[in-house]
């Protein structure tokens, strides 16, 4: 998980990207995932078995966790989001640390929609700083 998280308000997509960096260095379990995110085993079975049933992860109790397509699918939204946020609050001048720990709070509660036009300004403010070069 990236800078930036409070994990007081653990929200369903830390868990997603958790797992999905578990599973980078091996098999994503129960027992690390909830030892990464800072909360209870039982608290991180209920939310698997919620992700099982939404269809964003396949959960096999000692089997381990796999993340579906779908749950590929948000955390891709989810990196689209924090790309474009932290690139907009490094073009007008937050400072990189910063600019991560930001988007990544917020790239959990923005409206793709609103992504999407703070989207078209990054590129609006990269042509405009390319003219003025």
């Amino acid at each position: 998980m990236r800078r930036g998280h409070e994990m007081k308000d653990v929200r369903p997509e830390h868990y997603l990207e958790a797992i999905y960096a578990l599973s980078k260095d091996g098999k994503a379990t129960l027992s690390a995932l909830a030892s990464a995110l800072g909360v209870k085993p039982s608290s991180a079975q209920k939310m698997l078995r919620k992700l099982d049933e939404q269809g964003y992860i396949i959960y096999r109790g000692r089997g381990g966790i796999e993340i579906t397509e779908r749950g590929l699918a948000l955390l891709d939204e989810l990196n689209k989001s924090h790309r474009t946020l932290a690139e907009f609050f490094k073009l007008i001048g937050v400072e990189e640390d910063l600019a991560e720990a930001e988007a990544e709070k917020l790239e959990h509660l923005v409206d793709p929609r609103v992504v999407e036009r703070v989207a078209k300004l990054v590129e609006a403010l990269r042509s405009l700083r390319g003219i003025l070069k």
